[in-house]
């Protein structure tokens, strides 16, 4: 979300068209990061539900917005990003 989608605004802007590698590769390292700062907020977020002693279904919802909400935003956000910069548009008869 982060990297890829400020190339794909470069590229997209000057009209070029990357490689699969450079289109996706950028999403690879969006994911890469994202899953490195979730895992920062793992322990912190666990120990918040402890000592808050939340029921399952709470915990559940928590760890929904604390975890996978986020990391589905990043990827599907540069997973368009990447997309829109390799797109081609067809010529209509």
């Amino acid at each position: 979300m982060f990297l890829s989608r400020i190339l794909s605004r470069k590229r997209i802007a000057a009209g070029v068209r990357p490689s699969f590698k450079a289109a996706w590769a950028p999403v690879a390292f969006d994911i890469v990061i994202i899953a490195l700062v979730l895992a920062a907020i793992w322990g912190p977020a666990l120990t918040f539900i402890y000592v808050m002693e939340f029921s399952l279904f709470l915990t559940v919802v928590v760890l929904m917005v604390l975890i996978y909400a986020p990391l589905q935003i990043v990827i599907i956000v540069s997973t368009i990003a990447a997309v829109r910069s390799r797109w081609e548009e067809k010529e209509i008869k």
